[in-house]
């Protein structure tokens, strides 16, 4: 089953693990990151983020369906080709997020992008 974490939960192991914002998460160190792969490029715009965030519980359905449209295209689209290809290769790989609500967030838009019908959420984390 395909697992979205939180990265301040995060813990470096043999799993792979990918970053999936645009900016460096807060706190963070770099010794943990490190073990990471960052994707920025498959994050929402920093428009589109800004703009989502004025007002999360009443934009969300728009803002899902704007950050599907900006996967279809430019370095998102090639980046959302190279996280498939990686996640075909790996399927155990965890995507992590700084978001405190993931499961509304650009995750989880990105995870029905991606097809996955079920999701290890990792409440409690």
């Amino acid at each position: 089953m395909p697992a979205i974490r939180r990265i301040y939960g995060y813990t470096p192991s043999a799993t792979p693990a990918i970053f999936c914002d645009r900016l460096y998460p807060r706190g963070i160190r770099k010794e943990t990151f490190a073990a990471v792969q960052w994707l920025k490029d498959i994050a929402p715009s920093a428009e589109l983020r800004r703009w989502y965030h004025a007002a999360p519980q009443e934009r969300f359905p728009e803002f899902a369906a704007r950050y599907t449209e900006e996967l279809q295209s430019g370095s998102a689209h090639a980046t959302l080709l190279t996280l498939k290809k990686q996640l075909a290769a790996a399927p155990d790989t965890v995507l992590l997020t700084a978001v405190r609500c993931p499961q509304q967030s650009h995750l989880s838009v990105l995870a029905e992008v991606l097809g996955w019908e079920n999701v290890d959420w990792g409440e409690g984390d």
